[in-house]
């Protein structure tokens, strides 16, 4: 008896002690880029997502026919700033991502900082320099 109690204790205690821990509320989670505005042109990228968990970030181009691109990187988020850093490719850390494939994801240096205007659990709109991103939630 006393060996079943404990094991249907270990199981519950292994069971959430798997769950994942989000630190960063609202902002972790996947997020799909809609638009880049800067003061002379707008963007609208169809493949683009950010992702955020923890203290990485992950940056991937979706297309149809071949596997997803993506680079990992590190995430500070504090009040209302988020800073992405550090990018290498997935799976490959020796290839650290070069300022061309930062473009092609909208980020214009390897540590990028935003200021967050507005973030709930859809919607996450964001800034740096003179460009403003607007994500939603995937």
């Amino acid at each position: 008896m006393k060996k079943g109690i404990i094991s249907i204790l270990l199981c519950i205690v292994a069971l959430t002690a798997c769950d994942k821990a989000y630190i960063n509320g609202d902002l972790d989670g996947m997020w799909k880029l809609q638009q880049v505005e800067s003061s002379s042109t707008t963007h609208y990228p169809t493949d683009i997502y950010y992702s955020f968990q923890r203290h990485l970030t992950q940056i991937s181009k979706h297309y149809e026919e071949k596997l997803p691109l993506r680079y990992l990187g590190n995430l500070y988020y504090h009040g209302d700033t988020v800073t992405m850093s550090g990018f290498r490719k997935f799976l490959e850390e020796e290839i650290v991502a070069s300022p061309e494939i930062l473009e092609a994801f909208y980020l214009y240096n390897d540590s990028t900082v935003f200021i967050i205007e507005k973030l709930n659990d859809e919607t996450l709109i964001m800034s740096s320099d003179d460009r403003r991103y607007t994500l939603r939630k995937w």
